[in-house]
């Protein structure tokens, strides 16, 4: 007769077999030993919104993968990960085929090119900063204050923090910007991870309900005001909410 515990081991190792041989290789038996279990982020709901032929509101940006939005609902389903990659992947590559192949000119984005190549190529600032200091407190601020179990007093503590680190961060990255610098580059993904945290800690503050993974302690029960999606925009430097019970407006500080 197998007994309940050798029962449970044999269904979590259907589902989790790599898991379960990486804890008995270092020496750790789930049938007499406990082990910490924690919430941990690899997803969101969120994405880029795209219609039917996966085109972004960006002429020529197709999306494809779990960077798309609305695919998932309230809470993403385990397993789907693949079949988004293939089915939008497939769809977006032929819509960009056809969108190049109908394109009698190249788009015009002068502006933004030399805005862009301006700020890689800018001067270091001559302040010091840690960027992988500071992604240790990004990534400690979102799991504690914006994690599993969010409030309007922890969101609101969040993004005092992201603030304090988008001013530490500066408008300029530091190194000299050759070739595989990688101090350019990290301040570049922490500009980014501060955006995105930016914008999860904003819309999750501003949806006053608990649906699917967004729990707020504060507001535990779903409302029918709140069965919508919210949209982003970046706006001059602004973040531009909308899809809620009313048109809102935030701006990145």
């Amino acid at each position: 007769m197998i007994s309940p515990i050798s029962a449970k081991i044999a269904l979590a190792r259907e589902s989790f077999g790599p898991v379960i041989d990486r804890l008995a290789a270092n020496g750790i038996d789930l049938t007499k030993m406990p082990i910490e279990v924690a919430p941990i982020a690899h997803y969101h709901m969120g994405g880029i919104v795209a219609d039917a032929q996966m085109q972004t509101g960006l002429p020529g940006l197709f999306a494809a993968g779990e960077a798309v939005g609305g695919a998932n609902g309230a809470n993403r389903l385990s397993g789907n990960a693949i079949t988004e990659a293939l089915v939008f992947g497939r769809r977006a590559g032929r819509s960009a085929a056809d969108y190049v192949e109908r394109l009698r000119v190249s788009p015009d984005h002068a502006d933004n090119e030399h805005a862009a190549i301006a700020l890689i190529a800018a001067g270091a600032p001559t302040r010091n900063f840690n960027t992988a200091e500071m992604l240790q407190t990004l990534q400690k601020t979102m799991q504690d204050n914006v994690g599993a179990l969010r409030s309007e007093a922890k969101i609101i503590a969040a993004l005092d923090s992201i603030s304090h680190l988008i001013d530490e961060l500066g408008d300029t990255p530091p190194g000299d910007g050759n070739c595989f610098d990688m101090r350019r580059i990290d301040w570049f993904d922490l500009r980014n991870m501060l955006l995105v945290a930016n914008v999860v800690a904003e819309a999750a503050l501003v949806r006053t309900e608990t649906r699917g993974a967004q729990q707020r302690e504060d507001y535990p029960r779903l409302s029918p005001d709140w069965a919508r999606n919210q949209t982003v925009r970046l706006q001059d430097a602004s973040i531009q909410l909308s899809g809620g019970p009313c048109a809102f407006t935030e701006r990145m500080s």
